[in-house]
């Protein structure tokens, strides 16, 4: 009897349990199913869409935004990410800025308002006490951005951003700066022309996904930085047997022949030579024989090498073109490459082509977009005719078809102020 009613005493202790348990996971489910039919905004993250800029357009608070910063509260929004932000029937307009630390008068001056306008506007007890680049808001027509100081635009050339492909960043100032740019610890080349700002790097085609941190720092100002979002590619394989003069070259003179030339690409002229889009180094070929990027074995071994730059098959004598104008750096015959061709288009971008079995320019020649400057060949460490064609940027290979395809000359160019024929 004792034992029945001990019996009982469970089974109702257990249904009460689940009945607990159920109405907590309705209760769960009811608020999820709130969340997600409650009015929502859509938000890709561009460069300056800040905690402070997001905040203030939407009208959000901070319990808001909490979901989105349980992990790290000072890092910014992910640039090429997407949020989903509450609804509170807000979209204000405007501009955001970041004044220096002395009052309001000349940021009033230059927006054609008063002191007390902005402090109005802004909250502030009084228009000339230290602001310390806190952040401020005024009328305009644009989205408001938490760009750096001195910024009035900032675009970036691809978001989000793919490993083994150009990066180039551009900028409108209100006077011109020195500005220092990194994407985590590599630097860019970052060159000011007036009130423009450009910046170049790349990142190799082994850099994978992520999201590393892009950081500027103009001269005498606070720093900026926030996240950009990297989504990795899909790479070819490809196993290479080495035969022949090519199977005798050793990594020892792969090294040797890329220190000597790594001191050229390491250099940038700060000034932009080419005038037209990028274009192919061949009127005419077989066919792509390998992609930038592809991942290689040789002679049977592991994966762990990649092709830096295109190859072309092509009839052995076929006119090699240049890619763009610019000035010759390297015309010679070399042990690894052959017979190479490397020219400087300003701003740390280079092209080169190789194996060719003539070179028909000399260094220090200026060549235009389209001029002969050698024959296909089968020179170096190469197993057949065919042109390897590459693209550095800030000392860095970068896949040349993705810069032609994206024709980033041209959106570097018009960032520079220079125009750029279609």
């Amino acid at each position: 009897m004792a034992y029945n009613t001990k019996m009982r005493q469970t089974v109702v202790t257990f249904l009460f349990l689940i009945f607990v348990g159920l109405s907590h996971s309705g209760q769960a489910m009811a608020q999820d199913s709130a969340a997600q039919s409650a009015p929502a905004i859509q938000h890709t993250v561009l460069p300056g869409d800040t905690w402070d800029s997001l905040t203030w357009r939407y009208g959000l608070s901070a319990e808001d935004l909490a979901p989105y910063r349980t992990i790290n509260q000072v890092r910014q929004p992910v640039i090429g990410s997407v949020l989903l932000l509450p609804d509170r029937g807000i979209n204000r307009a405007g501009v955001m800025l970041r004044s220096e630390a002395g009052g309001l008068l000349a940021t009033a001056v230059t927006h054609h308002t008063t002191p007390w306008a902005i402090a109005l506007q802004n909250g502030l007890t009084h228009p000339y006490l230290p602001l310390n680049y806190q952040p401020l808001f005024l009328p305009g027509t644009d989205a408001p951005r938490d760009l750096p100081v001195g910024f009035s635009d900032l675009q970036l050339s691809a978001i989000p951003a793919r490993p083994g492909q150009a990066l180039a960043l551009r900028g409108v100032t209100a006077q011109p700066l020195t500005t220092t740019v990194k994407l985590n610890l590599q630097a860019f080349n970052s060159f000011g022309n007036d009130r423009t700002q450009v910046a170049l790097g790349g990142t190799y085609n082994f850099y994978g996904s992520g999201q590393p941190e892009l950081s500027i720092q103009p001269a005498n100002a606070p720093g900026w930085s926030q996240p950009w979002q990297f989504i990795d590619d899909q790479w070819d394989f490809e196993q290479i047997t080495l035969t022949g003069t090519a199977a005798q070259i050793t990594q020892e003179d792969i090294d040797k022949e890329r220190a000597r030339l790594f001191e050229i690409w390491n250099m940038a002229t700060p000034d932009v030579q080419w005038n037209a889009p990028f274009r192919e180094p061949l009127d005419s070929y077989l066919f792509i024989s390998s992609n930038y990027g592809a991942r290689r074995s040789y002679n049977g071994g592991p994966y762990n090498r990649s092709h830096e730059g295109v190859d072309f098959a092509a009839y052995g004598g076929t006119p090699v073109l240049a890619s763009a104008s610019g000035t010759v750096v390297v015309a010679e015959t070399l042990y690894v490459r052959g017979g190479t061709v490397i020219i400087d288009h300003g701003l740390g971008v280079y092209t080169g082509v190789y194996h060719m079995s003539s070179v028909l320019v000399n260094v220090g020649d200026v060549v235009q977009t389209g001029q002969i400057v050698g024959e296909v060949g089968s020179t170096g460490f190469s197993t057949g005719n065919h042109l390897h064609w590459d693209l550095l940027v800030n000392g860095t290979w970068v896949n040349a078809q993705a810069w032609t395809e994206q024709n980033l000359a041209c959106w570097i160019a018009e960032g520079w102020g220079r125009p750029c024929e279609p």
